[in-house]
């Protein structure tokens, strides 16, 4: 990977590894903190988020919308949260949620995302100029609207 398909934000939370993990991958608040998502739902069968699980985003930026099929790669409770979109696509995007601990209710958390496609112009959305800029100005909307849920 590099810089140009890469992106993150990070935060410090006023709430525990456990409380804010939990809050992550409850998948009817996933959306409000989002500036992209705005709806959830669970695919083939799952029923909660776990290794393995799929999952539907519906997604709309200005005037565009799209949904977007997610399997979840990682679920480490109170740590770790990631999922691939869309599944057993070569090019997926992997978007991640990592979780420090810094005290017993605070913590530092990290939304990051690998898009190979962004390197590809050929394909979408890697066709889209400062797609790259815009996905990481939207963990850091993601991460400061998460820092708000707990205040």
């Amino acid at each position: 990977m590099s810089a140009a398909t890469e992106g993150s934000a990070t935060v410090d939370v006023n709430g525990s590894a456990s409380d804010v993990f939990a809050y992550l991958t409850d998948l009817d608040r996933l959306p409000g903190l989002s500036p992209e998502n705005v709806r959830c739902e669970f695919l083939e069968g799952s029923t909660e988020v776990a290794v393995g699980s799929t999952f539907r985003g519906h997604n709309k930026a200005r005037d565009y919308e799209w949904h977007a099929d997610c399997l979840v790669t990682e679920f480490e409770p109170a740590k770790a949260f990631a999922y691939s979109v869309p599944p057993k696509f070569e090019h997926a995007t992997v978007w991640r949620y990592d979780i420090t601990p810094t005290g017993d209710a605070t913590c530092t958390v990290t939304e990051s995302f690998e898009a190979p496609l962004l390197e590809l112009p050929k394909i979408y959305p890697g066709k889209i100029e400062g797609r790259r800029d815009n996905l990481e100005e939207a963990c850091q909307t993601t991460m400061n609207n998460l820092r708000r849920a707990f205040e």
